[in-house]
């Protein structure tokens, strides 16, 4: 038992192989089409197919919420297209200070300005600047993407890192993996790397393996059915957002490592142990992602799960097994200009 972090009393977390089995081939048998691979090398696209609900889960008001807000700076939105191109863009680095691999499931979800998504983040001529950088998977207005325990409303582009998939092909190596730290020594990601990766910068930072390819087996939360059913209908339960699954600790086969120290369950890891998702920022459940700040905000104005155009995210995976468990994703955040908005949880001693 490792506290609310661990949902081993959720009866929905104890479906087992063969519902974990059922699960995924649900939704691959739903899977749709993307707009073809970038330079980000997508692989794989888990998504359902699109319908004409008109339910809405796009990007979050950019109201500030009541004390979660640092003081100064107006977090007023601008519209995308009258951004400079330098803020169409984020920088991603990662690092494993971990002495496991990491197995992680990156998924980026961008939102198209206009009047289903007043705050989206994209300005609708840039959107092949999207697809053409990794984003290989658009939903059109008017449409829904069911994808792992997520819904997505057009319209919108999605972009999921390597497909989640842990070996590359060929020479590449390691793909949505890292290999363990040597010693004291992290070591880099493969394309997110100690310069940092830009990325056209997305509305919402998602680690969540939607429980198909490789993330199959090691799944061990419950995927809603349909997470585009209505609010409250059978079809969209499932474990909660903030207990997912998120990354796992494994060896050089992708077989499940890490202690047991915390319990059976200590070779993954959820977004209650994500330093920046709502979910330890105390928004709840339905924001169990990072999300990315109005356009007038600043390292002084950003709130606890947000970062900034222009800026850079350094991740640093860990594995400590202390318990009560403190982050074990932990980021940085910085503005373009360099300022912090953000620092490495105190208590994983990162630098």
């Amino acid at each position: 038992m490792r506290g609310t972090s661990r949902p081993w009393s959720d009866p929905v977390a104890q479906v087992g192989v063969g519902g974990l089995l059922l699960i995924a081939l649900v939704i691959a048998g739903c899977a749709g089409s993307g707009s073809g691979r970038g330079p980000f090398e997508l692989i794989g696209t888990p998504f359902g197919g699109g319908s004409g609900s008109t339910t809405t889960t796009g990007p979050g008001s950019s109201v500030s919420t009541p004390g979660s807000a640092r003081a100064g700076g107006a977090r007023a939105s601008v519209d995308p297209c009258l951004e400079q191109q330098t803020r169409k863009f984020v920088r991603i680095s990662m690092r494993n200070l971990a002495p496991d691999y990491v197995h992680y499931f990156l998924i980026l979800v961008a939102y198209i300005n206009g009047t289903t998504h007043p705050d989206g983040a994209v300005c609708a001529n840039d959107i092949a600047l999207y697809t053409q950088l990794g984003y290989s998977v658009q939903v059109q207005d008017g449409q829904q993407l069911a994808y792992g325990n997520y819904c997505i409303q057009g319209p919108a582009l999605v972009y999921f890192y390597r497909g989640g998939q842990f070996q590359g092909a060929g020479t590449q190596g390691l793909a949505a993996a890292i290999a363990p730290a040597q010693g004291t020594t992290a070591t880099y990601d493969s394309f997110f790397g100690p310069s940092g990766q830009q990325v056209p910068v997305p509305d919402w930072i998602i680690f969540h393996n939607p429980g198909i390819g490789d993330g199959a087996r090691l799944k061990v939360s419950f995927n809603a059915l349909d997470p585009c059913a209505s609010s409250g209908s059978v079809g969209a339960l499932g474990t909660p957002n903030c207990q997912q699954d998120a990354f796992y600790y494994v060896d050089e086969t992708d077989v499940r490592s890490g202690s047991t120290v915390l319990g059976s369950g200590s070779f993954r890891r959820v977004p209650n142990e994500i330093q920046g998702t709502g979910c330890t920022c105390g928004l709840g459940n339905n924001v169990a992602y990072q999300q990315l700040a109005p356009s007038g905000a600043t390292a002084a104005s950003v709130q606890c799960n947000e970062f900034l155009r222009g800026g850079r995210i350094d991740y640093v995976f860990l594995r400590d097994d202390t318990d009560p468990p403190f982050p074990q994703l932990v980021w940085r955040v910085t503005d373009a200009g360099g300022a912090r908005a953000h620092d490495f949880d105190p208590r994983a001693g990162v630098q």
